[in-house]
């Protein structure tokens, strides 16, 4: 999309134009005359203190994000998402005994970066979220929730921030009157504006849909040709399916094309450091998207992870 006026101008920020250094240092060269939501600026820079510090375990780079996928339900179908198409609904959940485990796997470890709870289904679907949520705060683990917001009510809010819920993530796919209609609620059970995130989502496939589009590995569309840039998420970020399987990453969530393990069999800390897994962060930080699902995979990588890449190469 050309840099010109369009009909939500006011909610985008223009990378190219105003972007700082940070900013320019991981727009791929394809995304420099898109525009982005200052929604989505707003969450990067969020999130970039917690994700880019680097904690060293046993000279290891522990990661710094966490995503749990809690179920496989979706009230929505939306259309940038593999569940527009064939992908189904599954009435499958965590364990909240899995959720404790992992919860007490990163207690031990020191963890101080964030869990992230979004995945391919709607969160607040998950049965037993209340108790999973609390298995994290009970440890003083960060924990985030990203939702559409369509089973948001006062109670459920105030249930979730009083067992110590670090951030909600609200994405508003129906239009402009949503930000009011959440402001308020939030406002209604007395939560901090800092406490709550609102990402604006209800833009056409012209706009990207009004977040950085991928084709999560070929879920939504193949790719012609392999993407040539670095990618750090395996040097970085964990994800974590709702029975304990871990992913290369949040990309490959739909497809499960490569597993390293489940941490109901095998400690977390293993997992990360597994051989396979090494060999993926080897190849990528070079930008060499040689590996499956790497080689169908258009996403940026780049975001964050620059501090763990460099962490890992002097090992």
């Amino acid at each position: 999309m050309a840099e010109q006026e369009h009909k939500n101008s006011g909610f985008f920020y223009k990378p190219s134009g105003v972007a700082n250094e940070e900013t320019r240092k991981w727009l791929p060269r394809d995304f420099d005359s898109k525009l982005i939501t200052h929604s989505v600026k707003r969450n990067i820079d969020r999130k970039r203190t917690s994700i880019d510090h680097v904690h060293m375990v046993n000279n290891v780079p522990l990661f710094s994000w966490v995503e749990l996928n809690l179920n496989e339900l979706c009230n929505r179908k939306c259309a940038f998402c593999p569940r527009s198409g064939d992908y189904p609904n599954q009435n499958i959940h965590m364990d909240p005994g899995l959720a404790a485990a992992i919860a007490l796997q990163l207690d031990e470890l020191d963890f101080s970066g964030t869990v992230n709870i979004s995945g391919t289904g709607e969160p607040l679907l998950t049965r037993n979220l209340l108790e999973i949520v609390k298995c994290f705060c009970d440890r003083q683990i960060s924990i985030e929730i990203v939702t559409n917001g369509d089973k948001l009510k006062p109670a459920l809010i105030k249930d979730l921030y009083s067992i110590g819920l670090s951030q909600l993530v609200v994405s508003m796919y129906d239009g402009p009157e949503q930000i009011d209609y959440f402001n308020n609620l939030f406002k209604e059970c007395k939560i901090d504006k800092s406490k709550y995130t609102l990402r604006d989502r209800w833009y056409s496939e012209d706009e990207d849909f009004g977040l950085i589009y991928t084709n999560r590995t070929g879920a939504q569309k193949e790719l012609k040709k392999a993407a040539t840039r670095p990618c750090y998420y395996p040097h970085y970020a964990l994800y974590i399916d709702w029975n304990g399987d871990v992913l290369l990453c949040c990309q490959d969530m739909y497809n499960r094309t490569v597993k390293f393990g489940n941490v109901a069999e095998k400690p977390i800390f293993d997992i990360w450091r597994d051989k396979r897994l090494s060999d993926f962060r080897n190849k990528l930080k070079n930008g060499q998207r040689c590996l499956s699902p790497c080689t169908n995979c258009d996403a940026n990588g780049m975001l964050f992870g620059k501090n763990h890449a460099a962490k890992w190469q002097t090992i």
